[in-house]
């Protein structure tokens, strides 16, 4: 049976946060982005890479993915792009009744008619002789329009019973291409030595939904305290790492995304309490994943000096096929391996993934205003 304390759990925080801060400092990670995946990502084929980032990731330095139900970017940007409209009678409004007119006149005089997306500067042509009052505004509003009707009819193929999957870059194979092109790393880690302190970075203070020992545990057995509370060293090698860019693919539109974002206003939004939905402080699209680490060919070991009881070494054995701190990688695939022995007063633990095999380990996530370009 475990024990467990309703306690809070210092210590699994104290080391989580130290080995936090040494992975950003040794891969030169900057903390104001950088969020752990627990347990880590590894997929063996597009879709499966393309499902670990495709999230809206949630404001938190250790994204556990156990804990954290969170929505896709592709179903939160689909909901904005299809909560948006620009009707031809707030045109009217902008321009005025009787200048519409005048515009729709014109237009009818033309031959051929012109492209949808020429209107905007057709119409400034115009406007600049026979409206110049309005001629910026309505060039906006057309603009607005297009830029709407345009991204809806990419999204639809993506929408549906029968849509074709989102799509990003990049792809497995390219991941797999740039991390064999990239360098390799190691580096140490020492729980006496290393510093837990995250006041600074992007989500400053106290975080506790994680993991304990390992995948799946809580933070407060007694197992997971006593092994925290333990001298723990961990080197770690990496055949390769690269931070590589995140894109969504061509059924996404920066453009809308940012003038979706830039505006409360109705229009572009149907209904302007929406902008808090998505937006707002507690809305459902407020950070999104700008680039991933991935590593290759990764050896870690890790000793702690923790004295566990037999009964708790067997326990631990038993599970460490589930992964254990601080990557949590389960063994799924033949490309991961874990392994463990132990005595008095000491443990080893070594994990490691083949090469060849990507490991995704974490996010470097931007707020949405950033990943809108607005700052």
């Amino acid at each position: 049976m475990i024990t467990t304390y309703d306690t809070p759990t210092e210590t699994m925080t104290a080391i989580t946060d130290g080995w936090y801060n040494r992975l950003a400092a040794s891969l030169n990670l900057s903390v104001q982005h950088f969020q752990l995946l627990q347990p880590p990502g590894v997929p063996a084929s597009d879709q499966a890479l393309w499902d670990c980032f495709n999230v809206v990731p949630p404001a938190t330095l250790k994204y556990n993915r156990w804990y954290y139900q969170q929505p896709t970017f592709f179903s939160q940007y689909a909901a904005v792009v299809n909560r948006l409209s620009f009707p031809e009678s707030a045109f009217v409004k902008d321009i005025g009744a009787d200048t519409y007119v005048q515009w729709q006149a014109y237009l009818k005089s033309i031959s051929p008619p012109p492209p949808a997306n020429t209107l905007p500067t057709v119409w400034f042509q115009w406007a600049v002789v026979n409206a110049p009052s309005v001629a910026n505004i309505g060039r906006s509003d057309l603009a607005t329009q297009l830029l709407i009707s345009g991204a809806q009819a990419v999204l639809e193929p993506y929408e549906g019973p029968d849509a074709i999957p989102a799509d990003f870059s990049p792809s497995f194979s390219d991941l797999q291409n740039t991390l064999s092109a990239s360098t390799g790393t190691s580096f140490s880690f020492d729980s006496i030595n290393d510093d837990p302190d995250v006041s600074n970075s992007w989500v400053p203070g106290d975080d506790p939904n994680y993991f304990g020992m390992w995948t799946g545990s809580s933070a407060v057995f007694h197992i997971s305290r006593k092994f925290a509370s333990s001298k723990i060293t961990v080197s770690m090698q990496f055949d390769h790492f690269a931070t590589v860019s995140v894109t969504p693919g061509q059924w996404y539109n920066s453009a809308l995304l940012h003038q979706a974002w830039a505006s409360q206003s109705t229009p572009p939004w149907i209904d302007s309490s929406d902008w808090q939905t998505y937006f707002g402080a507690s809305g459902s699209l407020t950070h999104a994943v700008g680039s991933l680490l991935a590593a290759d060919g990764i050896t870690l070991t890790l000793t702690s000096d923790a004295d566990f009881t037999q009964s708790e070494q067997t326990l631990i054995k038993g599970l460490v096929a589930a992964g254990d701190w601080p990557v949590y990688c389960p063994i799924t695939s033949p490309a991961i391996s874990n392994t463990i022995s132990t005595g008095p007063g000491s443990m080893t633990i070594q994990f490691k993934s083949a090469p060849g095999n990507p490991v995704v380990l974490g996010f470097n996530v931007l707020d949405i205003r950033s990943y809108v370009g607005a700052g």
